[in-house]
């Protein structure tokens, strides 16, 4: 099995080697990641200008590791050409900080997995509130082994994986989730310096579902959320068609 890990964090961070090393029982890794840190760039693209890449020591466990100077999508784009392999599955993370309910929408790991898929090869984002947890190694390798042997990750779609918040010494097990309703929000307030404002974050809450990721993050399970490309909104389109 051939398989090519990405993040959003950059090729340094710690989820990253964490991720490299978890896999490596599963196949042969190779890891295209981002040069510098690449957190809320979404799905973001390099078009119309170039991208610099160098090889640099390969992180534990993998075959080669290439460092992209752009965002994480660019980072899959690349690893998936450079290598010339054929990737059976394209992992990415593990992030610093979940990426549950509409932090979908905002987050470069979850978009490099979506970018995989586009590309027609089967991905997974992982995230964790910290990539310190002491549990998170085994826990990995223990959700993929899984995740493999039942071939849940050949879907339409790619499977977005949330460890629970850091509250907790270990995950009490695994859930099948919805996208929660819980959204980022900033404060916009302006500096004493002219055309300048500083970014006060908070979050807003909503009533969430039994099913939803939101409430298993904050009740102690690992979420699995199944996500698709498809973004056409099919009950909308009937209601105007009549």
């Amino acid at each position: 099995m051939n398989i090519l890990v990405v993040n959003d964090d950059g090729y340094e961070a710690p989820g990253l080697g964490i991720l490299v090393r978890a896999l490596a029982p599963f196949g042969d890794v190779y890891v295209a990641a981002p040069k510098e840190h690449q957190s809320a760039k979404s799905h973001a693209i390099t078009i119309r200008s170039r991208i610099e890449t160098f090889m640099t020591e390969p992180i534990f466990g993998s075959s080669a590791t290439l460092v992209v100077d752009g965002t994480p999508a660019d980072a899959v784009r690349l690893g998936l050409k450079v290598f010339n392999v054929d990737f059976d599955l394209v992992v990415s993370g593990i992030n610093y900080g979940p990426n549950i309910a509409k932090d979908i929408l905002y987050s470069g790991t979850v978009a490099a997995a979506m970018e995989a898929k586009i590309l027609g090869v089967n991905a997974i984002a992982i995230s964790a509130p910290h990539t310190n947890l002491p549990y998170l190694y085994d826990e990995t390798i223990k959700l993929m082994d899984e995740i493999i042997e039942s071939d849940l990750q050949d879907g339409p779609g790619i499977l977005n994986i949330n460890f629970p918040k850091d509250t907790y010494t270990r995950p009490k097990g695994v859930r099948m989730t919805t996208m929660g309703k819980r959204l980022q929000h900033a404060e916009f307030i302006k500096s004493e310096k002219p055309d300048i404002y500083h970014i006060k974050g908070s979050i807003i809450h909503y009533q969430e579902t039994e099913d939803s990721d939101v409430v298993a993050f904050d009740e102690g399970f690992v979420s699995i959320t199944p996500l698709s490309i498809e973004r056409t909104d099919h009950k909308w389109m009937k209601k105007i068609l009549g």
